[in-house]
């Protein structure tokens, strides 16, 4: 595959996983670029995700939705706020993965944005008739959650590459 091609795939992987769980996609883009040392140029979406505040906010931010998305009183992950949410955090992870192998940031900023629509629509379709049933409806949450971790695994290998460079990493 290309070099572009593997940045397109790893732009709807991330943003798959955005449309299952909002914050897990940044979260797990600002650890991998944690600590890298060619951050410099990579545009605004690496040096925000990257930032302290990213750095120290996301990750715990991320793992209380996950929990959340288990209460019976989590809302709708397609209501506008939560889809437009949604699009900007699938498009911004994607950008930083761009911008890191300093390709242009807009297609996979686009990709990563619909894929994250399209997987809240899917994956709600797939969860809400188990909804009335919460043991069963939290063990699908566990799962997709499973799901969204391995995709983001291999959206930021695609992007990324097997090996990290940074300090002392």
């Amino acid at each position: 595959m290309s070099t572009s091609s593997n940045l397109f795939w790893a732009a709807v992987a991330i943003g798959a996983v955005t449309g299952m769980r909002s914050l897990l996609a940044p979260a797990m883009v600002s650890r991998a670029l944690d600590g890298r040392d060619d951050l410099d140029g990579a545009g605004e979406a690496a040096q925000w995700l990257t930032s302290n505040v990213a750095r120290k906010a996301l990750v715990p931010l991320a793992a209380s939705e996950m929990l959340g998305d288990k209460m019976p009183f989590a809302p709708d992950r397609t209501i506008v706020p939560s889809m437009m949410f949604r699009a900007l955090s699938g498009s911004v992870s994607a950008a930083a993965l761009a911008g890191v192998r300093r390709e242009p940031v807009l297609l996979p900023a686009l990709l990563g944005a619909t894929a994250a629509l399209i997987a809240a629509k899917v994956g709600l379709g797939l969860r809400k008739p188990y909804q009335p049933r919460p043991l069963l409806n939290a063990a699908l949450g566990l799962t997709e959650e499973c799901l969204a971790l391995s995709l983001g695994k291999a959206g930021l290998r695609q992007a990324l590459g097997a090996g990290r460079r940074g300090r002392g990493r």
